[in-house]
């Protein structure tokens, strides 16, 4: 699937995730990054590979690094999971740092979940419907707001400027507000399976869809 390309947005096929959740001792932090680095070059190697994002303890009393790999679709995904060189590559971080936990995101999504418990009864594999919805949630208010107040502020510095500065602030409020706090508050409907608790699953849809409903009426008499 191709990019597709409009005057006012940019549609980009769903990209698939990997997850990786380490406990990494104190001391070995810096041999740690040496090896995502190695595994990094190799991964560069693979059909379909994007991006690679290490991210160290949110909490300065925690070991806990998160790794995420990108992939332009599952199936590359899959076959980089599966692969004699990512095994290669695996056996070597497990022997010199510790065993950790891997979960597959089937979105683009994926460092916004990643800190959900990794008891989860699926396996840790969040439903991708589920996640947009989240991000939706966050988004669509998100974006909403910054056009009506904060980006006439910028108007007169040109579209290209005001939406780059608006998309910037828009990105910080998701990454390091909103969706931290968001899916600690969702994660019960995001991890139960829907035959375990069909009445919580078709609760948190129809909850998000009519916050979305008043979000946009709301909007509507802001903006006309």
């Amino acid at each position: 699937m191709s990019t597709v390309c409009t005057s006012d947005i940019d549609v980009r096929p769903a990209e698939a995730s990997m997850v990786i959740v380490h406990q990494v001792p104190p001391q070995l932090t810096d041999r740690f990054v040496e090896l995502q680095e190695e595994i990094t070059l190799v991964a560069k190697q693979a059909p379909g590979y994007v991006k690679t994002q290490v991210y160290p303890p949110a909490d300065t009393n925690s070991d806990q690094w998160v790794a995420m790999m990108t992939f332009a679709d599952q199936d590359s995904l899959d076959r980089w999971y599966e692969s004699s060189e990512r095994s290669v590559q695996a056996a070597k971080i497990s022997e010199e740092i510790g065993e950790f936990s891997v979960k597959k995101m089937p979105t683009g999504f994926g460092a916004w979940f990643a800190r959900l418990d990794d008891d989860d009864a699926a396996s840790g594999q969040l439903p991708g419907w589920k996640m947009v919805m989240v991000v939706l949630l966050a988004l669509y208010p998100t974006v909403m707001l910054t056009s009506a107040f904060i980006n006439p502020w910028f108007s007169g510095l040109g579209l290209a400027v005001t939406i780059l500065l608006g998309n910037i602030l828009s990105v910080s409020l998701l990454q390091w507000v909103l969706m931290p706090q968001l899916t600690n508050f969702m994660q019960r409907w995001l991890r139960t399976p829907f035959a375990q608790a069909p009445l919580l699953n078709i609760g948190g849809v129809l909850g998000i869809t009519a916050l979305l409903g008043c979000f946009t009426m709301l909007f509507r008499l802001i903006t006309g």
